[in-house]
């Protein structure tokens, strides 16, 4: 019976991977096209957005898509229950991507529905099919790690072929059709978890644990409702003032976006079930929360500043010399048989990896001339997911042998975000007049990518040990309202991106050096003085 409970959960960790990596898969192949898609001309097959406009619409759907998934995981556990939650999101990322299939020229508002659909659709999915991955094993097997090691590769590999596959034809070939690949995909996904419905129906992980009482239902209406009433008022008065644009409504949106996580701070650390000694805790963690929001909003510059410059101010065609290219797959040749060899006992398989590692230094060989490469600008959003899918399990294995200490990774992890835009900053400013060269860009997104592994891991660690007891599950919510955070800020910095501002990049990094050094003096004044340790 054991035997065939292990089989069933480890099926049911390949479907919810699977799911998971068709969802990002169409989440960012969507996003790789997206901005291009709003902001090229009537003529290219975009909307005509001005680019300024675009950058911070794409920014504020980011931020809102986090939002929704600090929300997610509570309709998941009161109302709707695990299953119906993920199938739900999924129908509504493929209604979105669907309704993108639609040429937009003379329906804008189609774009916004849209949106919505996509906005709901990851908040409702990506939270809560994490929690299912959680919760597929009894925790008698202490396989967790292994778990989300698989879980995370899944979606880095999606995040990473999307902008390859649906991004090079999008742009290349028609917008609608790569939305449509997205739908496909997210299609698939669907069909794949609700096949598999049977392998990951351990600890309730379909139906919810704690259902919504009656008197519950009343308050939450009475909130939703209050809200709506606001928003539709500042509209209105928004309207009377002929205020009512999109530019004004991002702003707004994005105000929101960043007073919620310092109102659910508010009410944490005025509430009585936080004691002394958690108030002084949450000084510490709002610290650590206003850093890594403006780490997220570093970090999510490479699909909106980064592809604008992928799109006309990189030197996307180049020639590598032969004997370079050709030392590369020797090398790599030998890397991956060595691999195949150590952990295959396919005979097949070897035969088949050694045809096509021989076919590729023949090619280098024989080739007459340096090779020359074109790069598709939509490309560069690979590589972040590329530098995760090979830093992760260096960074494993580091915090394996080593306890995370959030007083000395979260500055670092800024810094070095911050150095990556120092780094960019060099072609705009001293190379002026040419178009910039790609490994400038790897360069930068390496460095941000080194940061977000100082500071992602250990962000998760340090809400565990900083959440009051009481407030456990919305705190962990509340790192999330982070990225959402960063990305509401960035909706405004993006405005004055254009490669002509060549102090852009400058001033950004200024800033996160200058950020990382107070976040520095502050959190050893404020552990000095409320006598916390530091292993916090």
């Amino acid at each position: 019976m054991d035997k065939v409970d292990n089989d069933n959960q480890s099926k049911g960790l390949i479907s919810l991977t699977l799911t998971e990596s068709l969802e990002r898969f169409s989440y960012y192949g969507m996003q790789a096209i997206l901005l291009y898609y709003m902001y090229y001309s009537f003529g290219r097959g975009g909307l005509g957005f001005k680019p300024s406009t675009a950058a911070s619409l794409f920014a504020i759907y980011g931020s809102l898509s986090y939002l929704s998934a600090a929300c997610g995981g509570y309709v998941s556990d009161r109302i709707l229950g695990g299953k119906r939650t993920v199938s739900l999101g999924a129908i509504l990322i493929i209604l979105g991507q669907l309704i993108l299939t639609i040429p937009l020229h003379n329906t804008i508002w189609l774009l916004f529905i849209s949106l919505v659909f996509l906005t709901v659709g990851t908040g409702l999915l990506k939270p809560t099919i994490t929690t299912m991955v959680g919760n597929l094993y009894d925790e008698q097997y202490n396989t967790r790690a292994y778990r989300f090691t698989i879980f995370l590769s899944g979606i880095n590999i999606g995040a990473f072929l999307a902008p390859i596959i649906i991004g090079y034809i999008g742009v290349h070939v028609n917008f609608h059709l790569g939305f449509l690949i997205g739908a496909i995909a997210m299609s698939i996904g669907l069909a794949i978890f609700e096949r598999h419905t049977k392998d990951y129906n351990q600890n309730n992980s379909i139906y919810t644990l704690n259902p919504i009482e009656p008197y519950e239902i009343k308050k939450l209406l009475d909130r939703v409702i209050l809200f709506v009433v606001s928003i539709s008022l500042v509209f209105l008065l928004m309207y009377v003032f002929d205020a009512f644009n999109l530019e004004n409504i991002i702003t707004l949106l994005s105000a929101i976006t960043i007073v919620i996580p310092f109102i659910y701070f508010f009410v944490i650390i005025s509430s009585n079930h936080t004691s002394q000694k958690e108030r002084k805790g949450m000084v510490v963690y709002l610290i650590l929360f206003i850093c890594a929001s403006f780490f997220w909003g570093v970090e999510e510059q490479g699909p909106i500043v980064l592809a604008m410059m992928a799109s006309g101010s990189t030197d996307n065609d180049f020639y590598v010399w032969k004997y370079a290219v050709l030392a590369f797959f020797i090398i790599a040749s030998l890397i991956i048989g060595y691999l195949v060899q150590k952990k295959s006992n396919s005979a097949l398989l070897k035969i088949f990896t050694a045809a096509i590692l021989l076919f590729f230094i023949f090619l280098g060989i024989f080739h007459d001339g340096d090779f020359h490469v074109h790069i598709s600008r939509t490309w560069y959003q690979a590589i972040n997911p590329l530098f995760i899918l090979i830093f992760t399990p260096l960074f494993a294995k580091y915090w394996h042998h080593k306890e995370s200490n959030a007083l000395k990774s979260f500055p670092l992890g800024v810094l070095l975000a911050s150095i990556g835009c120092l780094i960019l900053f060099i072609p705009i400013k001293f190379l002026a007049g040419t178009e910039v060269n790609p490994l400038w860009i790897l360069a930068t997104v390496g460095m941000v990518c080194l940061g977000e592994m100082l500071i992602s891991p250990v962000g998760l660690s340090v809400t565990y040990r900083l959440a009051p007891k009481n407030f456990l599950s919305q705190m962990m919510g509340v790192w999330y309202l982070s990225a959402a955070t960063g990305q509401a800020i960035n909706s405004q910095v993006v405005k004055y991106f254009s490669i002509d501002n060549v102090n852009y990049f400058l001033v950004l990094g200024s800033i996160g050096i200058a950020l990382s050094i107070v976040m520095v003096i502050l959190l050893h004044q404020v552990l000095r003085d409320l006598h916390i340790s530091r292993k916090n």
